[in-house]
């Protein structure tokens, strides 16, 4: 089977292509680039510029089915949602209609309405909306929060995990249903191959590859050539939970129902993929704490008032997931039945107390971390320049700089360029940290350290421990130097 998986480098892209791959299938990734290193088929496909029927039909060719997976959580500008959730994804059904490529699932969200809480939801809605009005034998695929090793929104839930305090807003009153990744890939998996298993359900009609003479005829100006599309009334199928069989059970098809053989299959086949139980986000967060074996923490109500407040503050950055349109999708919930998905997988899926591990506490406590070991450094820096140039007395630190071999007439310049460098290293480090700042900082603070052993050993008898105090902080400027990256 060759499948054209959109959206490949995202979480449920990425791990889909790989299980097709894995199951000996012809999976081609999409996406606007390649991954560093990929030697697979790729196709590097901008979905900004594929908005009308005409620019996807040259991409088709070949392909049994095609696997939507493109998704957006923020707009960068104003109508990527829907451009990249509606008018893309709408000419790709189009061009799968007229290529009569007839297996297409389209992953959405649940909660996903034209009319929805959010403009991520209705951006989506109006997508499953394009979709059913196509005679495509297509799959609406709705999951709830999807937990994966490697997903975003998964390890920040895994660091909110490790933190001995949280305050969230609606923490013990919005409800989610998280299905692990795992378990959605077998699902998207069973639904692709679902027509070779069992024919019955689309009518004897098994997923066709669309040759180049088809796109040509396509894009071609001749009505004759091109084929054609028959129209179909929507069947509005569910999932059902009733186990004829597994995939009969999670597609809701009918035998008796099914169309004849040389018909199209009726569209509008959907499934909501969640987990096996619903949990408030706090309740969410103690399984995956409990799974990484991670000390007990309290999680605390923020009150809506204040939440929307944070809200709107917190979408001032571009990398926030809080939003405004967040705290909405919240507020409606995110759950639905488990009998459709446990019928299509022939098993119960995973639970949220399964999802971590006790491997992954390390990572999850350093993702917050060393973001406020930094954060901390920063203002150590700038309080001591301020403090060294402001607030304590030039004459105090003027007869150490000259115990410490300084000459008299250097010691307000020295002074002065010392205030200057502490002052930089804390911005710096606050507003463009750089791999090399830690060399800098371990340099600048052991050689305070060695100089002012040599000349006044006396500080290391000070009861406040001024000297002391700097192998701590030397220990973890080395530390933070060894986990900081390859600069980009």
């Amino acid at each position: 089977m060759n499948i054209l998986v959109l959206g490949a480098t995202g979480l449920i892209g990425s791990h889909l292509l790989r299980a097709l791959r894995a199951a000996g299938h012809a999976a081609t990734g999409a996406s606007r680039h390649a991954p560093t290193g990929n030697v697979a088929p790729w196709r590097a496909l901008d979905f900004a510029s594929l908005t009308t029927q005409a620019a996807w039909l040259q991409h088709l060719a070949g392909f049994d089915a095609v696997v939507n997976c493109v998704g957006i959580f923020r707009e960068r500008r104003a109508g990527d949602f829907d451009m990249l959730h509606r008018a893309a994804p709408a000419a790709l059904f189009s061009a799968c209609e007229r290529l009569q490529i007839r297996r297409v699932i389209h992953i959405s969200a649940l909660g996903s309405a034209s009319d929805g809480a959010s403009a991520y939801w209705r951006s989506k809605g109006a997508a499953e909306d394009a979709l059913r009005q196509c005679s495509l034998d297509s799959v609406i695929v709705r999951p709830s929060l999807v937990y994966g090793d490697d997903g975003a929104s998964s390890r920040l839930f895994l660091s909110l995990a490790t933190l001995p305090v949280l305050m969230l807003p609606l923490a013990q009153r919005a409800r989610v249903q998280p299905v692990h990744i795992d378990d959605l890939v077998a699902a998207l998996i069973a639904l692709l191959l679902a027509s070779d298993r069992h024919p019955e359900q689309t009518g004897g009609i098994r997923p066709q590859s669309v040759s180049q003479g088809t796109v040509d005829a396509a894009l071609g100006s001749d009505p004759e050539a091109a084929p054609a599309i028959r129209k179909l009334p929507l069947g509005g199928i569910r999932p059902r939970s009733a186990p004829r069989s597994a995939a009969d059970a999670a597609l809701g098809s009918d035998p008796e129902a099914a169309p004849a053989a040389g018909e199209l299959p009726r569209a509008g086949l959907e499934l909501d993929a969640v987990g096996p139980r619903s949990l408030s986000i706090a309740d969410y967060i103690d399984a995956l704490r409990l799974g990484m074996g991670a000390a007990p923490a309290i999680v605390i109500d923020l009150p809506l008032p204040l939440a929307r407040l944070a809200t709107h503050a917190a979408a001032l950055h571009p990398a926030s997931p809080l939003t405004p349109d967040t705290l909405a999708m919240l507020e409606q919930g995110s759950t639905a039945d488990a009998a459709p998905l446990r019928a299509l997988l022939g098993r119960t899926p995973r639970d949220p107390a399964t999802f971590a591990r006790a491997s992954q506490r390390p990572a999850a406590v350093l993702a917050w971390g060393v973001p406020l070991a930094r954060f901390v450094l920063a203002v150590l820096w700038l309080w001591t320049a301020i403090v060294s140039w402001f607030g304590w007395p030039h004459a105090d630190s003027a007869a150490w700089l000259i115990a410490c071999g300084i000459p008299a007439r250097w010691s307000e310049a020295m002074l002065l360029s010392a205030s200057l460098l502490d002052g930089a290293i804390g911005i710096a480090l606050l507003l463009r940290p750089r791999r090399w700042l830690w060399p800098l900082q371990l340099a600048l603070v052991g050689g305070y350290t060695v100089l002012m052993t040599a000349y006044l050993p006396g500080f290391w008898l000070h009861p406040f421990g001024p000297l002391i105090k700097n192998l701590p902080l030397l220990a973890l400027m080395l530390v933070l130097w060894r986990l900081d990256g390859k600069e980009k």
